[in-house]
Parts: C-alpha cells; structure tokens; sequence
C-alpha cells in the first residue's frame, strides 16, 4: 500500500469533489476533513470499509487529480 502524507490540505473547490465521489459524507464531515488521513478516516467510517480498502480508494481517486 502506497505511503499516506498527511500534508496535503484540501481546498473547497475540491470537497465538491470529495462529496461528488462519496455521497454518503455529510457538510460537517467535510468541513472537518483537512488531509488525505481524515478523508481515509471518514471514507472509512461512512462506508464501513477496512482501513486498507478507504486508503486505496483515497489513492486511486488522488491520482487521477491534478492539483
């Protein structure tokens, strides 16, 4: 599994994005979601995922972004 880095900050532009791709998270999830860990953490909890499946899912939809 690739290496999380917590350092990347989510804009709001991209919560639309987030909220496009996982539904099931509410505005107050989002507004609490500032890295890839929380949106892991999130994904994770909404969809009853293992950590390891939200971590690839997290990944595989980063890298299809250009920041």
């Amino acid at each position: 599994m690739p290496q999380i880095q917590d350092d990347h900050i989510f804009a709001g532009r991209n919560m639309r994005e987030v909220q496009a791709k996982w539904d099931r998270l509410s505005m107050s999830d989002l507004a609490q979601i500032k890295t890839k860990a929380a949106l892991i953490a999130r994904v994770q909890e909404q969809y009853g995922l293992d950590r390891e499946v939200a971590a690839q899912d997290v990944e595989i939809w980063n890298s299809d972004r250009h920041f």
